[in-house]
């Protein structure tokens, strides 16, 4: 094969990429899946039992999303997922004091220690931003301990409001850039 045949079959491949999206109950995975197929937020979402697989296609790139259960009998399911998996999205529900402890608890054990995950740029999204007293980025790395546990690993956390659609599309696009820098 000629040099010029070779790079012209790299630059037709096509982009996939699967991307979980995991976090705890009622934190918004569902509606951020349904917000970036149809752009908007849809208003009849309900909570997954099980999981939500759906496909999109944003920058040139097929991705296929799973959001699964963040309810802890379904957290099983997570590690069925996991190989092949090239990004991770985890929802937070920034403006819930209380299940912080829990979701940094679970972000530690499912995604920061998960050998099947090293590889994968995690985006942390803040959701909920819309609330009164939701916790903004920066803190929210402190409080999760993101600014210790990462020190080795591709993440950013981004605040959002699924709700109004604010912060989706950026940091959407941070993981496409990642992607797009895992295939080069």
């Amino acid at each position: 094969m000629s040099m010029f045949a070779s790079l012209f079959s790299r630059t037709k491949q096509e982009k996939k990429a699967k991307v979980l999206i995991l976090g705890l109950a009622a934190a918004g995975k569902t509606t951020l899946t349904k917000y970036l197929r149809y752009g908007e937020f849809q208003s009849d979402t309900i909570p997954t039992i099980g999981q939500n697989i759906d496909s999109l296609e944003y920058e040139g790139w097929k991705i296929t999303t799973i959001d699964v259960a963040g309810q802890q009998d379904f957290r099983f399911l997570w590690d069925a997922h996991y190989p092949g998996t090239s990004a991770v999205i985890f929802v937070i529900d920034a403006a819930d004091l209380e299940t912080l402890p829990e979701a940094r608890d679970i972000l530690k054990k499912h995604v920061f220690n998960n050998p099947q995950l090293s590889e994968a740029p995690v985006l942390v999204i803040a959701n909920k931003q819309d609330l009164d007293g939701a916790v903004e980025a920066p803190l929210l790395i402190q409080l999760l301990g993101l600014h210790l546990e990462m020190q080795d690993r591709t993440f950013a956390v981004f605040d959002a409001s699924i709700l109004y659609g604010s912060g989706i599309v950026e940091a959407f696009t941070w993981v496409v850039n990642q992607l797009e820098m895992d295939k080069k």
